[in-house]
């Protein structure tokens, strides 16, 4: 499978090349890599290597032209390599060199899947691809986590990386597939869903197939029994229905915030406990999930500046996690952020987010109409049920890829400027340029 798809990585024509890495991700559990001197190459990494050797030696990375959002994404990188090693407070050379293999190999997971997907999709019909990508793929995905369900047994362990028996929770199995948790899945399928959507009313060609994908982009949701992935799911129908309302969403921001101020005005206890309320509804840990939000603030002194490798101490009665006896169960992609590089880093993470948003609504507002504004809608709703999901869980899995991949069509999506029968408009570094 990885030469098969190394070969397609190199050989298929640019719009088509980011598909094999979309097949690797959602099919290939981590189990499946190579170790030499300590480094762990997991098959989508050489995958990653074959695709930036690809875009430079064939002349692809010559046209990229830096962004706004493009520059924050590196400095968000590099902040997660130079503070997340600094954030070790042994001064064990040892410890400290395999903390700094550790960030370094989170840095080039996002930093070549971002670069190499930002050459190959230029412009929105790459965009559309990709998508249609994802949507052939859900079906094969949802058809082994059935399988999953039926039968307690996860075939994707065969290549390991994933438990051969499903994992039962409150008398449910909570399916993964090739992903290293059931959250995890769910939430592939709950950012897919709203791109679906997106892509029926793009396009009427092939809307069967896109009804199938988006059935098994649910079945995936629902078969993963996870109170985070539903959750994530419900964010996303919500954001699709704010489709007639898109023109007033400045009017749902201000409402949204002063919604936050009463809860927290009249809540006896901090309004982030309110996880706890809906997960006696829904299930799940929500308890924990706000606690972690507590201890992090109240322990801002020790991981502000560079983060922090010691949390032991934050976990309710010492509750450590099996891998690392040093750190507590970290369930918060933000929280994730701050210990692994400090404020610093998790302002970038948001003001990434923030940047990204600001595209999708750029080219909302210069898209003139048509199917076009809704397939991007999508777009931004499915960036804001990773927002969601991001409360539940990091990241930890190839899962960090798709999110990449999200982010980085999102940069050209604001960046191409649909035609005009007046005039001729292009963005050039972030800045639009109209000729008569």
């Amino acid at each position: 499978m990885l030469l098969v798809l190394g070969c397609l990585t190199w050989s298929l024509p640019r719009r088509l090349a980011v598909c094999p890495l979309l097949v690797m991700i959602c099919l290939m559990p981590l189990g499946q890599q190579l170790v030499l001197s300590g480094l762990h190459l997991f098959f989508f990494r050489i995958l990653l290597f074959v695709g930036v050797l690809r875009v430079i030696l064939k002349g692809e990375a010559r046209q990229l032209l830096l962004t706004p959002t493009d520059k924050v994404f590196i400095w968000w990188v590099i902040v997660g390599i130079v503070f997340g090693t600094l954030s070790k407070s042994s001064m064990d050379l040892r410890s400290s060199m395999d903390l700094f293999r550790n960030r370094l190999g989170e840095a080039y997971n996002v930093s070549f899947c971002y670069l190499f997907i930002r050459c190959v999709i230029v412009d929105f019909e790459d965009v559309v691809i990709s998508v249609q990508t994802l949507a052939w793929l859900a079906l094969p995905v949802a058809a082994f986590m059935l399988v999953e369900k039926t039968t307690a047994h996860n075939l994707f362990s065969i290549f390991g990386g994933v438990p051969e028996m499903t994992v039962v929770r409150e008398g449910h199995l909570r399916c993964q597939g090739a992903f290293r948790h059931p959250i995890l899945a769910g939430t592939f399928g709950a950012a897919l869903f709203p791109l679906l959507v997106g892509l029926w009313s793009y396009r009427r060609k092939g809307r069967l197939a896109v009804g199938a994908a988006m059935i098994a982009s649910l079945i995936i949701v629902v078969t993963a029994s996870t109170s985070g992935a539903l959750m994530a799911l419900m964010a996303g129908m919500g954001g699709l229905a704010l489709w007639k309302w898109r023109a007033h969403m400045r009017l749902f921001r201000w409402c949204a915030l002063a919604t936050i101020i009463a809860l927290t005005l009249v809540m006896n206890a901090p309004v982030w406990y309110l996880f706890d309320r809906l997960s006696s509804i829904t299930g799940g840990t929500g308890w924990h999930r706000a606690y972690l939000i507590d201890q992090t603030i109240q322990h801002f002194d020790e991981w502000w500046l560079f983060g922090t490798t010691y949390t032991a101490h934050w976990g309710p009665g010492g509750e450590v996690t099996a891998a690392d006896p040093n750190m507590m169960d970290i369930t918060s992609q933000y929280v994730g952020q701050c210990v692994s590089g400090g404020l610093l880093k998790l302002v970038l993470f948001v003001v990434l987010i923030v940047a990204s948003f600001k595209s999708i609504g750029r080219r909302l507002r210069l898209e003139g109409g048509g199917s076009t504004r809704v397939l991007v809608w999508a777009v931004g709703v499915s960036l804001f049920v990773h927002c969601v999901s991001f409360m539940s869980i990091p990241y930890f899995d190839q899962s960090i890829l798709l999110y990449c991949w999200l982010l980085a069509v999102i940069c050209p999506i604001g960046n191409i400027v649909p035609e005009k029968n007046t005039c001729e408009c292009e963005f050039q570094n972030g800045d639009l340029v109209q000729g008569a």
